[in-house]
C-alpha cells in the first residue's frame, strides 16, 4: 500500500512538472448498458521505448468502480503498477469554452441592439421624408410642375434607398436573433450538467522492445441506464399486432460516447454478488428512548422519519431514430439477462439526456380480442387485447403507446399480469356495444328483530356491430363479514360462467350476434339486525 501511494505521488509530481510525454486519449470502443450502470471499453495506441515507461491515459469517466478496472496491453508488455485518479483541470476547459460562448453571446446581443436602433432610425427617416414632401407639395403658393417633378424624384430615390436599408437591417436582426437563441441553448447545455473532473490512469509498464502497442481499458460505471417502451399498432381484429420496442438510453459518465457500439442488457449487476442467507431470528424486548421532536411525535402516535428529497429531474431531449434499426440488432438470451447488440455506431452525449433507439420491430401473432364490461362501475364496453405467452417473447416490461386503426388510444402497461403470463391491453370503449344496468326490483321489510332487503339489477346488452362479438360481463353481490348478516342470491336468469363466493364477483362469457340483445338479471337478499346500519 505504501509503495502504491508512493507511485501515485511520484506520478502526480511528474505530471505537474511536465516530466512525461503528453497523455494519450482513450476512445470509446464498446459500451454495455445495463438497466442501471454500464461497462465501458476504451482503446488507445501507445508508443513505448524498450524497458520501463510511464504512461498517462486520459479520457476515462471519472465515475468508475475502481475495483472493476481491467487493463489489457498487447506486445508482451507487462503492467508493473497503475493508479486511477481524477483530473480536475478538465473543468477549466469547459469553463473556457463556456466563457467563449458567453463572449460571442454578448457581441451578438450588442449587434442586435444596434440593428434595432438602426431600424427605428430608418423608420423615423421614412416618416420625415414623407412629411417633407407632403409639406412642399401642399404649400399654398410657389408649387410648379417642375417643383412637383423634382420632389417626386427626390422622394423616389431616397424612399427606395431607405427601404433597402430597412430590409437589410431586418434580415440582419433575424439572423442575430437566431444566433442568440443558439448560443443561449449551447450555454445552457454546457451548464446543465457540470463536469468538474475527468478520469485518468497512470501506468508503469515494461516493454521488451521499442514498439507501438494497443491498450484496452474496461471498467464499470453506475452513471448510465436504459429502459424499454413500446409502440403497438393494431390494424384490425384479424391482423397481428405490429410491435416496435424502443430503448431510452441516458448517461452522465462525464464523457461522450462517440461512435460507440452499444449492447443493451436487461440485467443489472449485483451490488454484493452474494446470495442472502438466513440466521436465527431472536425476539427480545426493545426499549425505545425518544427525546425532543421525536418524543413529541411518539406521544401522538406519529413515527419520526428522515425524508430524502429526490434529485431534481434533468430536462429530456429525445432523438428519434429512423425505421429499420431493428435490422442491425441481434438479441441474445443469456443465463441472467437478454442482450441486444447493435451493430450501428451511436454517439450519446454524457449530459443525462435520453436518446431513443428503435430497437426491435416485430409482428405479434398470438393475440385474442374480446370485449369487457363491469356495468356496476362503468356502463361501457371496452375492447381488450390479450397477448398470450408474453414471457416467451423475452421482452422487458414497459409502457406502451397503443394505436388502433390509425387512432391513438392512450398508454398501457406491457407486463405479464396473471398465471398464464398474458398481457392485457385496454384499447378503448366501443359505442356500438350498448350497456345499460338498472335496478329493476327493490323491497324491504322487517321480520322480528331483523330487516330483510331485496335488490335485483338487470343489465341490458346489445351488439350494434356488423359482426359477432365475445363479451365478458362482470357483476357482483355483497359478501357478509359478520355472522349476523346473511346474504343469499335470489335471482339469476342466466347462470354465470364463474362465481367467486368469497368476493361475490360473477362473470358471464357471452357471444352476441350482430344486432342481438341480452338481459342479465342478478338479484340478492340481505338479512341483518334491524338496529344495524350497513353499507348497502
Amino acid at each position: 500500500m505504501k509503495q502504491m501511494r508512493l507511485f501515485v505521488t511520484i506520478a502526480a509530481i511528474m505530471m505537474a512538472c511536465g516530466l512525461y510525454a503528453a497523455p494519450y486519449t482513450a476512445q470509446i470502443e464498446h459500451v454495455t448498458v445495463f438497466t442501471q450502470g454500464a461497462e465501458l471499453q476504451q482503446k488507445v495506441s501507445i508508443p513505448l521505448q524498450a524497458g520501463n515507461n510511464t504512461v498517462v491515459i486520459e479520457g476515462l469517466s471519472p465515475y468508475i468502480n475502481q475495483k472493476s478496472l481491467q487493463i489489457a496491453l498487447s506486445g508482451g508488455v507487462i503492467v508493473q503498477q497503475y493508479a486511477f485518479s481524477n483530473d480536475y483541470l478538465s473543468a477549466d476547459k469547459q469553463r473556457m469554452n463556456t466563457a467563449a460562448l458567453e463572449d460571442s453571446l454578448k457581441l451578438a446581443q450588442d449587434a442586435l441592439a444596434d440593428a434595432e436602433r438602426r431600424i427605428a432610425t430608418i423608420a423615423e427617416m421614412q416618416k420625415l421624408l414623407q412629411a417633407g414632401v407632403n409639406s412642399t407639395l401642399t404649400a399654398s403658393t410657389g408649387v410648379t410642375t417642375a417643383l412637383i417633378d423634382k420632389n417626386l424624384q427626390y422622394f423616389r430615390t431616397n424612399s427606395l434607398e431607405l427601404a433597402k436599408q430597412m430590409d437589410a437591417t431586418r434580415g440582419e436582426k433575424t439572423a442575430l436573433e437566431k444566433r442568440i437563441k443558439a448560443l443561449q441553448k449551447q450555454i445552457q447545455e454546457n451548464g446543465g450538467l457540470a463536469v468538474n473532473k475527468a478520469g485518468i490512469v497512470t501506468l508503469e509498464v515494461n516493454s521488451p522492445k521499442k514498439q507501438t502497442i494497443s491498450a484496452l481499458l474496461t471498467y464499470f460505471t453506475p452513471q448510465a441506464s436504459w429502459y424499454a417502451t413500446y409502440d403497438l399498432n393494431i390494424k384490425d381484429l384479424s391482423s397481428p399486432i405490429a410491435l416496435v420496442m424502443k430503448a431510452h438510453v441516458a448517461q452522465h459518465t462525464g464523457i461522450d460516447w462517440k461512435d460507440a457500439h452499444l449492447t443493451l442488457s436487461t440485467g443489472s449487476p449485483s451490488r454484493t454478488n452474494e446470495a442472502p442467507e438466513l440466521y436465527t431470528w431472536w425476539l427480545e424486548q426493545q426499549v425505545i428512548r425518544t427525546r425532543g421532536y421525536a418524543a413529541k411525535n411518539a406521544l401522538y402516535g406519529v413515527a419520526a422519519m428522515a425524508v430524502e428529497a429526490d434529485a431534481a429531474p434533468q430536462a429530456e431531449e429525445v432523438l428519434y431514430e429512423t425505421a429499420g434499426v431493428g435490422n442491425y440488432v441481434s438479441a441474445n438470451e443469456q443465463a441472467l439477462a437478454v442482450e441486444y447488440a447493435i451493430s450501428l455506431p451511436y454517439t450519446i452525449a454524457g449530459n443525462c439526456k435520453e436518446q431513443m433507439i428503435a430497437l426491435l420491430d416485430k409482428q405479434v401473432q398470438d393475440v385474442n380480442y374480446a370485449y369487457y364490461t363491469a356495468p356496476c362501475k362503468d356502463e361501457s364496453a371496452y375492447l381488450v387485447a390479450y397477448i398470450n405467452n408474453w414471457s416467451a417473447l423475452s421482452l422487458p416490461d414497459g409502457t406502451a403507446n397503443i394505436t388502433y386503426n390509425g387512432t391513438y388510444y392512450g398508454e398501457s402497461r406491457l407486463a405479464a399480469n396473471d398465471e398464464s403470463a398474458k398481457v392485457r391491453l385496454t384499447l378503448g370503449d366501443d359505442k356500438q356495444v350498448k350497456i345499460k344496468r338498472e335496478k329493476t326490483a327493490y323491497n324491504t321489510k322487517t321480520s322480528g328483530n331483523n330487516k330483510i332487503v331485496t335488490y335485483a339489477y338487470t343489465t341490458h346488452v346489445r351488439n350494434d356491430k356488423k359482426e359477432a362479438i365475445t363479451l365478458t360481463l362482470t357483476d357482483q353481490y355483497p359478501v357478509s363479514s359478520a355472522k349476523e348478516i346473511q346474504v343469499s342470491v335470489s335471482d339469476k336468469n342466466t347462470q354465470p360462467t364463474t362465481e367467486n363466493k368469497q368476493t361475490g364477483i360473477v362473470t358471464y362469457e357471452l357471444t352476441l350476434a350482430p344486432g342481438e340483445s341480452r338481459d342479465i338479471v342478478l338479484g340478492y337478499t340481505v338479512k341483518y339486525p334491524k338496529d344495524w346500519r350497513i353499507n348497502l
